[in-house]
């Protein structure tokens, strides 16, 4: 049994939710299970009487910390199970600090979230114990200890800290796939040491350098060089890295989108097929993705598909807003490119 059994009889509270109030399980297909609702007294024992699945898809503000760890033990047992965080879904709390982390394989979808915060005793304030005991759970599953530890310690009962997909991703809180092992959190952990990324060139460039280098990425980090990272060598390079397996799949998109944006040899990587491959053809996950919904946009414009870029992009656009209030200032222009190319279309 994993560090988790060891803390089983923790009873505390991730906020206070009612027992009253309980966990929705429904079948989606044959092998995948939607968890939805606030996890409450009972939850464990209706997920161990559930007939065999391999994914289980989590929507759930959290809840009663001893079921939800109830329910990780669960997940053990049964072995080789993936869990996610679908497009438009949220799992906060004990479902993300106890449950997501669990699975064997796990994802969180372009569009989805997880929320982290720190163990509430019974007076609404820290509890120390229970902060632990979550970390030692997810670092028995291969999440970095101080994602848990630290987040928790430092976001209070009554706060959330909201990690996108991006951000899971980056802080090694995913696992593609049981041979994943490059989700260790070392790209977040540079940017939080304020690092800067060193001179690149085509023999020192990785994953982290290229995105850290690609200005679309949530962990870029600028040189103050002129023109960093465009030289011919590091974008080859660079397309090499994206195109690799073994790289992260949302830092790959990231580099893919800046490739697009600046590599005048971009067409050789095929950016919009690569991009649809990573992320699976899952079309909910790209349409709530700009950066991919802009790659696509963008790609069809090379491609002489005017209005179908055009069409791509103003919906990037809309999802970016939604996301973060703004629009990045480059990507009006490629909108405009877009109209003018569709208005010469017949």
């Amino acid at each position: 049994m994993r560090a988790l059994a060891h803390f089983t009889l923790v009873i505390v509270l991730l906020g206070v939710v009612p027992s009253a109030q309980a966990m929705d399980f429904r079948w989606r297909d044959q092998s995948t299970v939607q968890a939805s609702g606030p996890i409450g007294q009972g939850d464990a024992a209706k997920l161990a009487a559930l007939a065999k699945f391999d994914t289980l898809e989590l929507d759930s503000p959290g809840g009663l910390v001893s079921e939800a760890l109830a329910m990780a033990a669960n997940i053990d047992a049964r072995g080789n199970i993936q869990t996610v965080v679908a497009s438009g879904a949220s799992c906060a709390s004990a479902c993300a600090m106890a449950i997501f982390v669990s699975g064997q394989t796990r994802i969180v979808r372009m569009g989805g979230r997880l929320g982290i915060h720190s163990c509430a005793s019974s007076d609404g304030t820290q509890s120390a114990e229970c902060n632990t005991a979550m970390a030692a759970n997810a670092r028995a599953h291969g999440v970095p200890w101080g994602v848990i530890e630290g987040f928790g310690k430092y976001t209070k009962p009554s706060s959330m800290l909201w990690l996108t997909a991006e951000d899971a991703e980056c802080w090694g809180l995913m696992k593609w796939s049981l041979q994943d092992t490059s989700n260790n959190g070392i790209a977040c952990f540079r940017r939080g040491l304020s690092m800067k990324p060193a001179e690149v060139t085509a023999k020192n460039a990785d994953d982290v350098l290229c995105r850290m280098n690609a200005g679309t990425s949530g962990v870029y980090v600028s040189t103050g060089r002129k023109g960093q990272g465009f030289s011919d060598a590091y974008r080859e390079a660079c397309r090499r890295i994206a195109a690799d397996p073994r790289t992260p799949k949302y830092a790959a998109i990231d580099i893919i989108l800046w490739l697009t944006l600046t590599d005048p040899n971009v067409s050789a990587l095929k950016p919009g097929t690569l991009m649809v491959t990573i992320l699976e053809k899952n079309e909910s996950q790209i349409r709530r993705c700009w950066k991919c919904l802009t790659i696509v946009g963008i790609s069809m414009l090379m491609r002489g598909q005017a209005k179908d870029a055009l069409s791509a992009l103003q919906e990037a656009v809309e999802v970016v807003k939604q996301e973060t209030g703004a629009v990045p200032a480059w990507l009006p222009s490629r909108v405009e490119l877009a109209e003018a190319e569709a208005k010469k279309s017949p």
